[in-house]
């Protein structure tokens, strides 16, 4: 199987940009192009939203103060804090059958994120569903994300359209100074409570694991890892767009 690759790991894009990209990606994939992997940082730390997430989540004041920017992505999920991740983002035709349907999609792709964790020396397995997250991402595990033990180290979500699929997703490197409790409105301070309390304890960064976090090292091995896992051979790509 033969991959496009786009290397924007050093590629200095705000969060819009990003996300632009990602689009782009998966409406080359849908006009016929090859399948893709993109691999990419963020130049300042920006907090995205899911597809249908309210914007009334966001505490744009506390933005401001964090200097954070706010962007939709195109997938679903809720809220995630990106600037100390790696993220990814995959695009491909959906495949014909039973391999076609949404989990199948994520298995795929899990076990070539798995692979690659490997060669970081994390022991990596599908996270455990655990309810509703709330407005927070990593506040919950869904059987699309990744965690080693208990803990959830990287969160993915789909998009679908015209018979391809993008995926995205952020393997967390080390963390921020700063997290999603203190950048979102909760009407119940319970609730953000209750999330702080499953950021604290309930995710994992490379770091801590002590396990190589600088975000090349990480590129390498989840392009490595999707190789081992599935035998794709990928060639260097052009940007999504300049």
């Amino acid at each position: 199987m033969r991959f496009r690759f786009v290397d924007d790991v050093d590629r200095d894009l705000d969060a819009a940009g990003n996300m632009r990209a990602d689009v782009a990606l998966l409406n080359q994939t849908v006009a016929g192009a090859k399948p893709v992997l993109r691999v990419y940082t963020w130049r300042r730390s920006a907090l995205s939203l899911g597809r249908f997430q309210p914007l009334d989540d966001v505490d744009r004041a506390a933005c401001d103060r964090y200097a954070v920017e706010v962007v939709r992505r195109p997938t679903g999920g809720r809220a995630l804090l990106h600037g100390g991740d790696l993220t990814y983002a995959v695009a491909m035709r959906r495949p014909a059958g039973r391999a076609g349907r949404v989990d199948a999609l994520y298995r795929w792709i899990a076990t070539g994120l798995v692979a690659g964790l490997t060669r970081l020396g994390v022991d990596a397995a599908v996270a455990h569903q655990d309810g509703d997250p709330g407005a927070v991402c990593f506040a919950g595990q869904q059987g699309s994300d990744l965690r080693v033990g208990a803990r959830k180290v990287c969160g993915s979500a789909q998009v679908h359209r015209d018979g391809a699929v993008l995926q995205h997703g952020s393997v967390l490197c080390t963390r921020l100074p700063f997290d999603e409790t203190q950048l979102l409105r909760f009407r119940d301070p319970a609730d953000r409570a209750r999330a702080l309390d499953r950021l604290a304890t309930g995710t994992v960064t490379l770091s801590e694991l002590g396990a190589p976090s600088d975000a090349r090292a990480v590129a390498d091995a989840i392009r490595s890892g999707l190789a081992d896992a599935h035998g794709v051979v990928f060639e260097a790509a052009a940007a999504a767009f300049r």
